[in-house]
């Protein structure tokens, strides 16, 4: 009950959607595929190899419904039973933010000899994760019969 009393009154309905989302979410997780998920979310899925571009401190988040909806998704992936993990995060924060039309981006990288991956919004081609995007190289589009795109 700690929790409840630490999030204001006026931040429960934030907190309350995106736990309703993050429901959504981990369903869809285990029911379809990630690009028709992310779709039904709002944020397709951005398979090309455009780089993000590093955004002018403070944007996107200058805005305080921007502000509110991703300390509302924080609050509620940090207690999510299922996990904290970036892509259920940006899943859950793009359709909170999906009047912006975010993309999700998802990259891989060779970490201490481990492939790991991590998921990503971008809004207007700019990385909401700067720190973190740049560690990892997006993921593409193969053609058939071939490479990338």
């Amino acid at each position: 009950m700690a929790v409840a009393r630490a999030v204001p009154a006026r931040d429960w309905p934030g907190v309350l959607m995106a736990a309703a989302v993050a429901v959504i979410v981990e369903i869809g997780l285990r029911t379809m595929t990630l690009p028709r998920l992310a779709k039904l979310l709002g944020v397709p899925l951005r398979l090309d190899d455009g780089d993000a571009v590093m955004p002018e401190p403070g944007v996107l988040r200058a805005r305080p419904w921007v502000r509110r909806r991703l300390r509302a998704t924080r609050r509620v992936m940090r207690h999510w039973p299922f996990g904290d993990t970036c892509l259920r995060r940006a899943l859950v924060s793009g359709h909170r933010l999906r009047r912006l039309h975010p993309a999700l981006r998802v990259g891989v990288a060779k970490i201490d000899g481990r492939i790991q991956a991590h998921a990503w919004l971008e809004v207007n081609g700019v990385s909401l994760d700067p720190a973190g995007a740049a560690a990892y190289r997006t993921l593409e589009t193969v053609r058939p019969g071939g490479g990338p795109r």
